[in-house]
């Protein structure tokens, strides 16, 4: 069980720096109209959040060891 939670943590980790990774990617350019900048928004904000989440999900499962 503690293999589980370990390896659990450091894909948690793993994950959150995959966030903040995706985070650099945002960029927004209204020259090139208004669709583009909430393109350019949405998509790297989507997968941050998703990154976010499921490191969230991970390293609390670590510490409290409850799905």
């Amino acid at each position: 069980m503690i293999l589980h939670r370990v390896f659990s943590a450091v894909l948690g980790l793993v994950l959150a720096l995959a966030g903040l990774g995706a985070s650099d990617y945002i960029f927004i350019d209204f020259k090139r109209g208004l669709l583009s900048a909430i393109g350019g928004i949405l998509v790297p904000g989507v997968l941050m959040l998703s990154a976010f989440y499921m490191a969230f999900r991970f390293i609390r499962f670590a510490v409290t060891g409850k799905k």
